[in-house]
């Protein structure tokens, strides 16, 4: 980011005054909450109220208009209507002529761009020029704005004061970011640092406040409500650096939009938009939460808490159903596991537990029963810390009315503390709801963070150890190795096919060009004769395949357009003949068809790998189970390419079960660095080739050594 740039963004957050526009001195109206609000943060620069009508507002002098301000304005506020906005923004641009002060503005006025109409969508482009033509940057419009509880200043017109913490938002809703700061403020357990209201996003945009938020020493951990995006490829960039160093939780809605690319192949029909997001957020080191109260609860751990170095988790609890609850909820996620205590621990353990507690049973678990106390729980959390094989703990308690609960609080916040060098997580799960009011202030005061249920607290943990893990393997564009791209035979298959137009290329010219990116396919042939069939029958070696060949065809095995297992001349000649009669009756106008004669693989797993170009993400690559129902089951994950072996190899383990990689069924484990590597050059052949706009390989098998497609389709762009 450039440094003008980082200096506006800063005017955003920590102005040295502000002019408000539409300041009003009607309680009822915006324009006095929100002059009120930043008053109630304490804000403690300049602020100027612009409204011809009053002579002083809150005990603040008021102008006429922005010129007439004649102290220096480095942000302005604008509450006023849509048309009005534009005239304030012409004076704005004026003013920073004749001043060079005004660097920021916060448009909270609505009737621009989020009308769908021509009328709003004008104003729209005209307020961005008018502030740009004068280095004038904005947020907004139709937003509530921004908030930092560090420079304590303030736009909310809803939200006053609010305590402050490590947790940036960043929302395109202003209606779910003030619900979230009402629902997470009125308890007390999470604190604010930044929060921005993007509105229409017609200037400041999200990935630039991703990079600001990135260099903010206050901030630990930032939350994004997303809606959609323009320009989805910029923000996963940005996302990607700010997340090799600070977790960034997205909750996303819009789960059920419609896809954003024409169904075309198997690959166009599931890639929704949601969908390449989902695979987007994996790729670049993102969390998504799947509910609001997982996107509050994530985002508290991570503004209280340490990333932790593994994913062992031990768990510590006097209560047994809700311990056992917390091992159910934590061995639904795989990227998990229990933590196997150290003897030195075990032996530790059993020297202040009574003996009829429950120590490693199963491994990582204990369960001090009912006899327990305040400085047991000291004793057990530092033994637990110690120990070098866990990485976690999940502490669940239920005080009892012989609990001093305070002491409680200090002891387990004393064991916490006194952990050496980087500390380990610690999430207590309070059960007693507001019986345990005085543990959980004690706690949260200790920047403990404390959740209310055994099995949803697992969740969290999973989520800590999934950054742990993203931030190791942060996602990096890789170069890009070219393989002859617009000189090369592919380019010049694609431009034929152009030229004849046709949207498809046939099926033996995708093989070609398989080849010429690296991706295997068995041994084929096309021919125009039985007689051809029978001779390349025969070189191939049986069993072979027989295909229709056709640019009309594209769904070959709905009309009997494909003969499996043919295993002799004899079979050749009777598939060969049953094939033309099929394709004659489901395409009238194909007398001669030509035929494709491929070696027959053996039968093992079906996987599909393809690609897209979306209009919005660009080339994505898609990878799955495959075969007939890989429209039915969905087992699928998308990358944006291009991207490296590593990336390809966590796409492959996230999408399969683990029992069928490792071989399931008396099956050899797939190779996976194999399938990996063809997953990489399905993304390079879409990037290098723009006319591109599907590949279908399905399925592809998963064979001991390799990964063949044995099926492929590559779909041209309609243009």
């Amino acid at each position: 980011m450039m440094a003008q740039e980082v200096s506006a963004l800063n005017a955003f957050f920590s102005p040295k005054s502000v002019a408000v526009v539409g300041a009003s001195s009607d309680p009822k109206k915006p324009g006095h909450t929100a002059l009120r609000n930043m008053i109630a943060m304490g804000y403690k620069g300049r602020i100027f109220p612009v409204n011809p009508r009053e002579p002083a507002i809150l005990g603040l002098p008021c102008y006429k208009n922005v010129l007439d301000i004649p102290e220096p304005v480095e942000t302005c506020l604008l509450m006023v209507s849509s048309d009005l906005a534009l005239k304030v923004a012409k004076e704005l641009a004026e003013r920073k002529r004749r001043f060079n002060d005004v660097a920021a503005v916060v448009c909270m006025s609505a009737g621009f761009g989020e009308l769908n109409s021509p009328e709003g969508t004008k104003r729209e482009r005209d307020l961005v020029e008018t502030l740009r033509s004068a280095g004038v940057r904005m947020v907004g419009p139709n937003c509530v704005g921004v908030m930092n509880t560090v420079s304590r200043f303030n736009t909310n017109f809803d939200i006053g004061a609010y305590p402050s913490g490590g947790i940036s938002i960043i929302t395109q809703s202003g209606a779910f970011g003030n619900a979230f700061l009402f629902a997470s403020g009125a308890s007390g357990r999470a604190g604010l640092n930044k929060f921005v209201s993007v509105g229409n996003m017609a200037d400041v945009q999200i990935a630039e406040l991703l990079r600001f938020l990135k260099d903010d020493e206050t901030t630990r951990v930032i939350g994004i409500y997303l809606e959609g995006l323009a320009d989805p490829r910029g923000f996963f960039e940005a996302a990607r650096d700010v997340a090799a160093l600070k977790p960034i939780v997205v909750l996303k809605s819009g789960r059920s939009e419609l896809g954003s690319t024409a169904a075309l192949s198997h690959t166009g029909a599931i890639a929704g938009a949601d969908a390449i997001y989902d695979g987007a957020f994996r790729q670049f080191g993102l969390m998504r939460a799947g509910s609001v109260a997982e996107f509050y609860e994530t985002l508290r751990m991570f503004s209280k808490q340490p990333v932790p170095a593994g994913n062992r988790v031990a768990v510590l609890t006097h209560m047994g159903g809700p311990g056992t609850m917390c091992i159910d909820g934590l061995s639904t996620f795989s990227n998990l596991k229990m933590a196997p205590f150290t003897r030195e621990t075990e032996a530790g353990l059993r020297g202040v537990l009574p003996s009829a507690a429950n120590i490693g049973h199963p491994p990582g678990y204990i369960d001090m029963t009912a006899t327990n106390s305040e400085v047991l729980h000291n004793q057990v959390l530092t033994l637990l810390f110690k120990d070098p094989n866990v990485d976690a703990v999940i502490q669940i308690l239920g005080p009892s009315l012989f609990h001093d609960q305070p002491r409680l609080a200090e002891e387990v916040a004393r064991a916490y503390h006194s952990q050496g060098g980087v500390k380990k997580p610690l999430l207590n799960v309070l059960m007693f709801g507001d019986f345990a009011d005085e543990l959980r202030r004690g706690l949260e005061d200790a920047s403990l963070p404390t959740f209310d249920y055994p099995d949803t607290v697992a969740r969290g943990a999973a989520n800590l150890a999934s950054y742990a893990a993203m931030r190791a393997t942060a996602a990096k564009a890789p170069d890009i190795a070219r393989s002859g791209g617009a000189e090369g035979p592919a380019a010049q298959l694609i431009l034929r096919a152009a030229e004849e137009g046709r949207v498809s290329l046939l099926e033996p010219e995708a093989y070609a060009i398989c080849r010429q990116y690296d991706i295997r396919v068995p041994p084929f042939k096309p021919v125009e004769t039985l007689e051809d069939a029978i001779e390349a029958a025969n070189r191939i070696g049986y069993p072979v395949v027989l295909k229709v060949v056709s640019a009309q065809i594209l769904h070959k095995s709905d009309i009997g357009g494909v003969m499996l297992g043919v295993s002799s001349e004899d079979a050749v000649k009777q598939s060969y003949a049953r094939l033309i009669e099929n394709v004659r009756k489901a395409a009238p106008g194909i007398h001669n068809p030509s035929v494709l004669v491929q070696k027959m693989m053996p039968p093992t797993t079906e996987l599909v790998l393809g690609a897209i170009r979306d209009r919005l993400f660009g080339p994505v690559v898609m990878f799955g189970l495959g075969g007939i129902y890989v429209e039915v089951l969905k087992r699928v994950g998308f990358l944006l390419a291009p991207f490296g072996l590593e990336q390809a190899r966590k796409l492959i383990h996230d999408t399969l079960p683990a029992p069928l990689i490792a071989g399931a069924r008396g099956r050899n484990a797939m190779n996976v660095d194999a399938i990996a590597g063809t997953l990489v050059s399905v993304g390079r052949l879409l990037v290098e080739q723009s006319q591109i706009d599907q590949v279908d390989l399905n399925p592809c098998l998963a064979l001991d050594d390799l990964c063949v497609a044995v099926d492929a389709r590559i779909i041209l762009s309609k243009r």
